[in-house]
């Protein structure tokens, strides 16, 4: 599959996005250095960051999505585990901090490439395979009824 230069370009680009962000929460948990700026404990934000478990997880995918991305290893496979990622972070970025430019920008360069692996997730999306061809036979009753 050879991709256009917009696609690689959004490939490259959402790559070092989540590779940043997993650096950052590498050295949010190991080194309490911030340097996207600590968020208050409060805030959605400051509720994962302190949160160890869910925080180590979610660095950890970025970190193996962003990397497939930046190294093109299995780009479809890093574009399908970023997604649900990619979708809470436009909502956050939608309704709790208003940085309607940083929606756009993660929000399109995901959706190109959704546009660009789609044919690697179309099987998923497919009729399953031994219901084609077939005629539509009616299933028997499974409980007769008592006379």
């Amino acid at each position: 599959m050879r991709l256009k230069w917009h696609q690689t370009i959004a490939r490259y680009l959402l790559g070092i996005l989540y590779v940043f962000g997993a650096v950052d929460g590498v050295l949010e948990m190991g080194f309490h250095i911030y340097l996207t700026g600590e968020s208050e404990l409060a805030s959605f934000h400051g509720m994962l960051q302190h949160t160890a478990y869910f925080w180590v997880f979610l660095k950890g995918v970025e970190a193996i999505g962003g990397l497939s991305l930046v190294l093109n290893l299995k780009p479809a496979f890093g574009t399908a585990i970023l997604a649900p990622i990619t979708a809470v972070l436009c909502l956050f970025y939608a309704f709790d901090l208003h940085w309607y430019y940083a929606l756009i920008v993660v929000g399109a360069l995901h959706a190109i490439l959704l546009h660009a692996y789609w044919p690697s997730y179309r099987m998923m999306f497919a009729d399953y395979p031994m219901r084609r061809g077939t005629a539509s036979v009616p299933m028997a009753d499974p409980l007769p009824e008592a006379r």
